[in-house]
């Protein structure tokens, strides 16, 4: 039987952190490690101490009234929630816990520890929410605009709402920041601020303030992939050091694209990437923007499979080997090709068996059928040592797979030459 100490649960520190939503706390509870028998010997090195604790509102720690707030636990604490574990508020709880040795040997119950659970005082109901901020912004300016909340407390504080106005000239932030249109008089903006079931307005004028516009910006995306979109806005900046969105006339000076009224270029099929200008003009002004149009590689055909070779199939002065492989019908996806692509191929030899690049050799380049005639002789392939054929294919529209795996091949020499020179010696 593991000693337990006398006073486990009297130093228990029970320790608050507490999170007011929600009435959501947490606790923490500790004792002292085990670390000797029932006769004061000490545990031995390599015997590992693990912990259980427990509460109940039986102050006989009766077995049946107990209930786990950690299990296993390898340190000498845990933290729990008293409203998760079901705990009375008001009431009084025991703590205790036991120690178990990783030979299955455990501890008696500790002393029960006593605690009251504390009482949660609910938090403050919102009941108001006020907004500050100008009461006029300019044409083509901002406005940043923030919310207080009042509580039936008599707290307030700086709270973040969510905000929205009631005008086509203005648009509002999450944070709070008003942007005014330009408008050709002054115009009245509501602006509201809601916020836990609360809401709080402010009236805002929207000032007429005449200005020259000095300069055009273009944003959007600086390339836009084949066959793709992307969309393009444009900032006016006037002479009074305001900005704002504005709704320009699009072009663009390309064959490869075209745009629309709201600044959605769209992207034709290109062989090789393009530079297209986008153009928005507004109020006698100009801004542009150059724009990549991105040749996409398709997927990529299916690599050849099956390699073999036969021959020869001529003999004579010189012999004539063929290498063959299966025809690509699909992309390397597994896809079929669709009707009409068509496959050519390039079969190579090499002399090291990784297929490095630099070590290629080019048998046929291009072909339209799956085999290749070669005669290794002129082809400067070495006699008795391994050559390495492979074969890739590629598409019309030039995309290319990867080489199919290297079959070795050995070309072989005709033999040793007759004997000649013979003659007859008498002895």
């Amino acid at each position: 039987m593991i000693r337990y100490l006398p006073r486990l649960l009297m130093t228990i520190a029970i320790l608050l952190a507490s999170i007011p939503c929600a009435f959501a706390e947490t606790r923490t509870i500790s004792w002292d490690p085990v670390t000797t028998y029932t006769d004061n010997t000490l545990i031995e090195v390599g015997k590992t101490v693990s912990y259980t604790a427990y509460w109940t509102t039986d102050i006989g720690l009766s077995l049946p009234s107990l209930r786990t707030i950690g299990a296993s636990l390898a340190t000498t604490s845990t933290t729990f929630d008293p409203t998760v574990q079901g705990m009375t508020r008001g009431g009084t709880v025991y703590f205790t816990a036991k120690a178990v040795l990783n030979t299955g040997e455990e501890s008696a119950l500790s002393p029960g520890y006593a605690w009251v659970v504390p009482i949660v005082v609910p938090p403050p109901v919102l009941t108001a929410v006020a907004v500050s901020g100008p009461s006029s912004v300019n044409e083509g300016g901002t406005g940043t605009y923030t919310a207080t909340g009042t509580w039936d407390n008599g707290t307030t504080a700086a709270i973040t709402p969510t905000w929205s106005e009631n005008s086509t000239y203005t648009t509002i932030s999450t944070g709070g920041v008003l942007t005014a249109a330009t408008v050709t008089a002054n115009q009245t903006v509501t602006v509201t601020a809601s916020y836990g079931g609360r809401t709080g307005t402010m009236s805002v004028t929207i000032v007429d303030v005449p200005a020259v516009l000095t300069s055009v910006a273009v944003s959007g995306p600086s390339s836009v992939n084949e066959g793709g979109t992307g969309t393009y806005t444009a900032t006016g900046t006037w002479d009074n050091g305001t900005t704002a969105a504005i709704s320009p006339t699009w072009s663009e000076n390309s064959t490869y694209t075209t745009i629309g009224a709201g600044g959605l270029l769209t992207a034709a099929t290109v062989t090789a990437n393009q530079t297209v200008t986008v153009t928005a003009s507004y109020g006698g002004r100009t801004g542009t923007m150059s724009v990549t149009i991105v040749d996409v590689p398709g997927p990529s055909p299916a690599v050849p499979k099956n390699i073999g070779i036969s021959g020869p199939i001529s003999s004579g002065t010189t012999e004539v080997w063929r290498l063959a492989w299966d025809p690509v019908t699909t992309y390397a996806n597994d896809a079929p090709l669709e009707p009409g692509r068509t496959v050519r191929y390039t079969a190579y030899w090499t002399d090291d068996p990784a297929l490095s690049a630099g070590s290629l050799r080019q048998l046929a380049s291009l072909v339209s059928v799956p085999t290749v005639d070669f005669d290794p002789v002129a082809r400067q392939m070495p006699v008795n040592q391994p050559a390495y054929l492979t074969v890739q294919s590629i598409l019309d529209n030039g995309d290319r797979s990867s080489l199919a795996a290297g079959l070795e091949w050995v070309v072989a020499n005709a033999g040793p030459v007759p004997p000649s020179g013979g003659s007859i010696i008498k002895k």
